[in-house]
Parts: structure tokens; C-alpha cells; sequence
């Protein structure tokens, strides 16, 4: 049972969240704590990579037209310090004015820093002397430092989404989660401060959409590990979030192009190896640093004598049992991660974990066949995940294989096997429908939320809850009515739930009538807390 000082928590969340995302910029930047401002400077590198050839100006623009990321005097801050203790630039202005992009201002600096801009107002029709300072700037020599947000821009201008090789188009790892990167060239000089070795870390990703993002038009440096089961299992994931760049470099014109996604949380511009990164990246689009910048193109498929070497692990798989080395895993592991972003070899590695599942493969190196196919399964894997979703000894490791796959089959799959499941197998594909908000299961799972088995019921109710829609709320209506106390905060749970959807789908009549409901007398009062607060942010103005 889900607890009411839970239910609270959650609400109290998203409340700050979404007030958070359609927040306004403020008139001025708030001045940063002393403590604050310490933990940069201990973190700061203390000289610059190279001396720079002359010295160095920096503008630092963080103009914000929708969301404002309550980071950017942070980030402001460190990148004055930065320059200051290296010696590597100077930051000569700080500024959200547009006024500052004309050819005759900016010959004064050597680069420009977009520090988490949003939907900045390029436009060739409309600002045309804008675009083109801008542009010239890049091309004739300067460089372009752009920081997280810095690709969500430049929506009129497409040559101006070019230059920077990305455009938001959303973030399904978020701020809060930690999420696994690796260094894409472990060799570059910009990637140095990793010293070769993949880290995790708290930060907002964006996503990075082809055909903008391209490794033909820019060399990407470092990028998202999805070998790693959190990063890889995300809500709305797709089949290109398989290749997430985080850092790339590029020339552009005369000019150099510096991007790197981090940059969303505090806590980065007090890190001493992203600082030092950073640093390594200003210096080179200042024209100081002098690294490789070709493109390395889109990522080849391996070698068949790599396929073979990994067709051979697989053989190992089949005999792997509990205790004994994981040797054999790890490689296969290692193998196909490298395939990562290579469909047609990606293709050849589940087709071979599908014949593991096939064969009398030992429970152990079955259950390792289902994780893996839970990071790289497409809808070939789910007819054989499917016979055992049902399965008393085999649903759990079938089933959060399928519940990751993509597509309408794997829902089906789901569907299908729910009235000829039993038990704890049942409770786990209608777990596993909700979590994949599979709309048309709402009915089938409607009809369980009285069931006797009170585990079953509770899933169902909070399946309902996270899928939403009219058949949903029919069936919290009829458990509303008819559940015992034990289990009503579930259906509060799940109504707030259904209508926090409704706002994000843009529905806010349809959630205030929830809301107005969940707001009377007979219903808790930590209930009726979180629906107050969800009718008064269905009231604000969304972006």
C-alpha cells in the first residue's frame, strides 16, 4: 500500500517542478551565497591548458524567452572565476540583452558563451542584422561556447540549429536521476580530465534527434552509456536515444563550436573534472587549444571477427549457472555495448540472446538473456518473451524484458497473457501494463480492482492510475465505491496520478473536475492537500 505522506511527497514534487519549468527570468540574477562561491573556486582549475596567444574576451549571454534554469548565475559565476584564475580569458560582459548581437559590439570578443538560452529570437525575416552578427561571428574566426540549454534555440533560424548540431526536443533523463556517460574518444585532449574511464553522474540530458545531431557534421566526444540499465530504461525512449551525444566539438567557418549537455544542476560548475573539461573547451573555441575537430562519421558496424567472438560467448551464456564467474557475461556485455547506435549488429546480438531463451540454457544465463534484451529487445524478441510471460518460474525476467521493448506488440503481449496468468505472475503484467501506460488495457484491468486477491487489486488500482483516460477513471470510480479503507489511498493515489496526465496532456478541465473531487468533505485531508495544490497549478499558464 502506498502511504499517504507518500502520496504528498509526490505531489509536492511535480507541484515545484511544474512551476518550476514555466518559471520567468528574473529582472536581475541573484547574487550567489559566499559558500557557493567557495566550493567553485576549490574546484576551479588553477591554470589554463595553454597559454592563451593573446589575451582573451568572453560574452556570456543568458537570455531566456521560456524556461529559465535557476543554474545560470551559477554558471555565470564559475566562468568569471574560471577566467580569472587561469588567466585563459576574461569575461568582459554578462548580459540577456539582445541589443549586444551587432557586428561592431562583438568584434571584442573572442567567443560568446550561450549560457542555458531558451528560445532565443533569431529569425532571419524579423532580426536579420541579429542573425547575420551572429553568424559572421562564428565564421570568421570566433568561437561559440554553448552550455545545456544552449540547444534549445534558434527555432526560426535553421542555419543557426545547424551551427549548434542539436534542438530540444525533450529530456527523458532528468535532473534528479543519475545517469551513466561514456567517453566516446578517450584519447581526444578535450577528454583528458576523464582519464579514459565512463562515469555516472545527476544532470539533465537532452535528447539529441537526428538529422540534426549527426556524428558526420560534428565530432562527438562523449555521449550517454545506455549499456547501463537505468540510463537505458527511461520512460519515452527511443530507438535514437541509443546515440545521446553529451560533448561535441566542430569548426564552423574559421570559427570553432564547443557544446556539452551538462550543465542543468548546481552541483556541476563545482566539479572539478567537468570544470576542467569545460576549461579544455572554452580554450579551444578560443582558438588557443589546438585539437582534432574531423567528424569521425556515423558509428560502422563491427568486424565479423568481433560477431564471432561474441556468437561464441553467447555459447557460454547457455551454460552459465549462479556462482560461478561472470567472466563470459561481462564480455558479451562489453561486446554489444560496443554495437550500441549499429542496428544491423544489434539485430545479429538479440538474435542470438532470443536463441539462448530457445535452448536449455540454465535459469542464470536466461535471466542475463532478458536484461539484455530489456536494453537492446525490439518487437523480434517478443514472441519468445512472450510464451513465457505466463510461466510461474519465467514471467518476472520475461516480463521487464518485454515491459522495455518498444512498440504495440509488446503491449499486446501483455494483454494477451493477463487472463491466462496466475498469481504473482498476474500481478507483475498488470504492474508491468500500467508502467507502459497501455491504454487498452484500462478495461480488462478496470475489472480486477475488486478482485479477492487484495495484492491484485492494488496493482490494478495503481495501473489505472499511471495508464489514465476515460476507462481508467471508470474503473477508480467503481473501486472509489467499493474498496476497503486499506486500499482507498490507492485510488487517491491513482486519481491524482490520472490528473496530473491530464495537465501535462493539456486537459485542465478534465483534472480540475478530478481535483474538485478529490476536494470534500469524507476524503483525508493530506488528500484534499495535494488536490488543492494540483487545482492551483492547473490554473497557471503553460509553456
Amino acid at each position: 500500500m502506498i502511504r499517504s505522506k507518500g502520496i504528498v511527497a509526490v505531489l509536492l514534487a511535480g507541484f515545484c517542478l511544474s512551476s518550476a519549468l514555466w518559471a520567468q527570468s528574473p529582472k536581475e540574477l541573484r547574487q550567489l551565497k559566499d559558500e557557493e562561491i567557495a566550493r567553485i573556486k576549490e574546484a576551479m582549475p588553477a591554470k589554463a591548458v595553454v597559454a592563451p596567444e593573446k589575451p582573451r574576451k568572453m560574452l556570456v549571454f543568458w537570455k531566456c524567452e521560456t524556461f529559465y534554469h535557476d543554474v545560470i548565475p551559477v554558471a555565470n559565476k564559475a566562468l568569471e572565476i574560471m577566467g580569472a584564475k587561469t588567466g585563459a580569458f576574461q569575461v568582459t560582459a554578462v548580459t540577456d540583452d539582445y541589443a549586444v548581437f551587432n557586428a561592431e559590439t562583438l568584434k571584442q570578443f573572442d567567443a560568446i558563451c550561450l549560457n542555458n538560452t531558451t528560445s532565443l529570437k533569431f529569425d532571419p525575416e524579423k532580426t536579420p542584422e541579429r542573425c547575420q552578427a551572429l553568424m559572421d561571428f562564428v565564421k570568421n574566426g570566433k568561437g561559440l561556447i554553448g552550455v545545456h540549454a544552449a540547444a534549445d534555440n534558434f527555432y526560426q533560424w535553421p542555419e543557426g540549429m545547424q551551427m549548434m548540431g542539436n534542438k530540444f526536443t525533450g529530456h527523458p533523463w532528468g535532473a534528479g536521476g543519475t545517469w551513466a556517460f561514456k567517453i566516446d574518444e578517450p584519447d581526444h585532449p578535450l577528454m583528458a580530465p576523464f582519464k579514459g574511464q565512463g562515469f555516472k553522474i545527476s544532470d539533465e540530458i537532452y535528447r539529441t534527434d537526428p538529422p540534426l545531431y549527426t556524428r558526420d557534421k560534428q565530432y562527438v566526444l562523449m555521449s550517454l552509456d545506455t549499456s547501463d540499465p537505468t540510463t537505458r530504461n527511461v520512460r519515452d525512449w527511443k530507438d535514437t536515444d541509443a546515440d545521446t551525444g553529451i560533448t561535441w566539438i566542430k569548426d564552423w567557418g574559421k570559427g570553432r563550436v564547443f557544446y556539452c549537455s551538462f550543465g542543468h544542476n548546481h552541483a556541476i560548475f563545482m566539479n572539478p573534472t567537468l570544470l576542467e573539461h569545460y576549461l579544455r573547451g572554452i580554450q579551444f573555441a578560443m582558438g588557443d587549444f589546438k585539437v582534432p575537430t574531423k567528424p569521425t562519421g556515423s558509428v560502422k558496424g563491427q568486424n565479423m571477427e568481433q560477431v564471432q567472438i561474441a556468437a561464441a560467448l553467447l555459447e557460454k551464456v547457455k551454460a552459465y549457472d549462479f556462482g560461478q564467474s561472470r567472466q563470459a557475461l561481462t564480455e558479451i556485455s562489453d561486446e554489444i555495448r560496443k554495437a550500441y547506435g549499429k542496428p544491423e549488429e544489434l539485430k545479429k546480438f538479440e538474435a542470438s540472446l532470443i536463441e539462448v531463451l530457445k535452448s536449455d540454457a540454465k535459469y542464470a544465463g536466461k535471466q542475463y538473456a532478458c536484461r539484455e534484451l530489456s536494453i537492446i529487445g525490439t518487437e523480434q524478441s517478443v514472441p519468445v518473451l512472450a510464451g513465457m510471460l505466463t510461466s510461474a518460474e519465467y514471467s518476472d525476467m520475461a516480463r521487464y524484458a518485454v515491459e522495455r521493448i518498444p512498440g504495440e506488440a509488446a503491449s499486446k503481449a501483455l494483454l494477451d497473457a493477463m487472463p491466462k496468468a496466475q498469481g504473482n505472475a498476474k500481478v507483475g503484467i498488470v504492474n508491468s501494463l500500467g508502467e507502459r501506460g497501455c491504454t487498452a488495457a484500462a478495461p480488462a484491468i478496470a475489472q480486477l480492482v475488486n478482485n479477492s486477491d487484495k495484492v491484485l487489486a492494488g496493482a490494478a488500482i495503481s495501473a489505472l492510475g499511471k495508464i489514465g483516460g476515460p476507462e481508467a477513471l471508470k474503473g477508480l470510480d467503481k473501486a472509489l465505491h467499493s474498496a476497503p479503507e486499506a486500499q482507498k489511498m490507492l485510488v487517491y493515489d491513482a486519481y491524482l496520478k490520472v490528473a496530473e496526465k491530464m495537465l501535462a496532456a493539456g486537459d485542465k478541465i478534465g483534472a480540475q473536475k478530478i481535483y474538485a473531487g478529490l476536494n470534500k468533505e469524507g476524503v483525508p485531508q493530506l488528500v484534499r492537500s495535494a488536490a488543492m495544490k494540483g487545482m492551483v497549478k492547473s490554473t497557471q499558464s503553460n509553456r
